[in-house]
This record gives structure tokens, C-alpha cells and sequence, in this order.
């Protein structure tokens, strides 16, 4: 297993591995056994997810602040691992043989609110489809009902017609197994954060 990181600051943190250094994951060379180390404080960091989730299974998101909806929105995106970047050269590595042997990594003081939201999650796994499994366009419409636009503002937002909206909206509503545009934002219920995502 290669390491691929973006911060060469933080490449000695790990001397055990040997890692990569990357300005852009779409450029990456990798294998699907590798590992793509991101920092969250990259403004881009959940496209940077999203690509190397296509290039590998073993991803871990750095942060320099912990943040549930961060965590959330990284494991929903295909990290196995979230932690933080100035962990000392102990951690790094026990969350690097932690993925290796394929299990997931969640800090200790993130990992009991996680647990008690576990029901609700897998609740909501089951009605909610993949995002990168969404157009386009119905993240576009999707993005819109998320902020509360009418079909008419999302229409014009996209230079598309009122009409096209109403059948991007009737898609998502059959994709979230949702009866109205109200049941879709309840059933999107704590996840309304991953709008970003889109």
C-alpha cells in the first residue's frame, strides 16, 4: 500500500511509509489498494473525496478541528478514516494499520455520538441514494430544494424550464422514496448538510 499526501509537512510524521506527494487527486497514479490522505482545511476537500473515492478504497480526511458533520459528510463520501493532523506519529500510524487490515478510524471523542446515532443512520442509509449516483441536474434541483426554492427560481437559476424542474423533482422524489417536495426534506432529514456535497 502506497500513501499519497497533499501537506509534505506532514510526511514525516509517518517515516515508516513511503508517501507521495500530490498538488490534484484526478492527476494521481494509483492502485485501488493505496491510500489518499486529504486535509479538510483544503476548501475543495469533499471533490478531493468524491475523486479519490474512484481511485481507491482507503481514504482518510485530516482535520485540524474536529467536527461531526465534518466526520459525517466524509464517511458518507467514502472515507474510512478521520483524524486529526497534528496526531502524533503514533496515531498516524495506528489509523494507517487500521485501514490496512480494513476497518475505519473515528476519533475517541467523536466515536460516542456516532454510536448513538447509528439507528437513525442506517434508517436513513436505506433511503438515501448514493449522491455521486445523482445527475447533475438533480443535484442542481436537488440543491435548490435545499435551499428553498420554488420550481420556478430553481428553473431560472439553470436556464431551464419550469417544466423540466417538475420532472427532476418528480425523479427525486421517486429516488428518495419521498411523496412530496416536504417528505423529501424530512426524509433528508440531519443530512441536509451534505447540500455541499452536490
Amino acid at each position: 500500500m502506497r500513501h499519497f499526501i497533499a501537506e509534505k509537512d506532514l510526511q514525516g510524521a509517518l517515516t515508516q511509509y513511503s508517501w507521495t506527494s500530490y498538488s490534484r487527486v484526478e492527476q494521481l497514479n494509483c492502485d485501488q489498494c493505496d491510500c489518499i490522505w486529504i486535509l479538510a482545511s483544503d476548501d475543495n476537500w469533499r471533490q478531493q473525496l468524491i475523486e479519490a473515492k474512484q481511485k481507491v478504497s482507503q481514504i482518510v480526511l485530516l482535520t485540524y478541528k474536529y467536527d461531526r458533520l465534518e466526520m459525517q459528510t466524509a464517511l458518507m463520501l467514502g472515507a474510512r478514516a478521520y483524524c486529526h493532523a497534528l496526531g502524533t506519529q503514533s496515531l498516524l500510524s495506528s489509523v494507517a494499520r487500521v485501514i490496512e487490515a480494513g476497518g475505519m478510524w473515528l476519533p475517541n471523542e467523536l466515536l460516542s455520538v456516532t454510536t448513538t446515532n447509528v439507528a437513525t443512520t442506517l434508517q436513513s442509509k436505506r433511503v438515501l441514494p448514493v449522491l455521486s449516483g445523482l445527475t447533475n441536474r438533480e443535484k442542481d434541483v436537488l440543491s435548490g430544494i435545499l435551499d428553498g426554492l420554488s420550481n420556478k427560481e430553481i428553473a431560472r437559476e439553470h436556464g431551464i424550464t419550469e417544466r423540466t424542474v417538475k420532472e427532476y423533482v418528480g425523479t427525486l422524489l421517486h429516488k428518495f422514496e419521498a411523496k412530496d417536495r416536504i417528505s423529501l426534506l424530512l426524509r433528508l432529514g440531519e443530512f441536509s448538510h451534505l447540500k455541499d456535497a452536490l
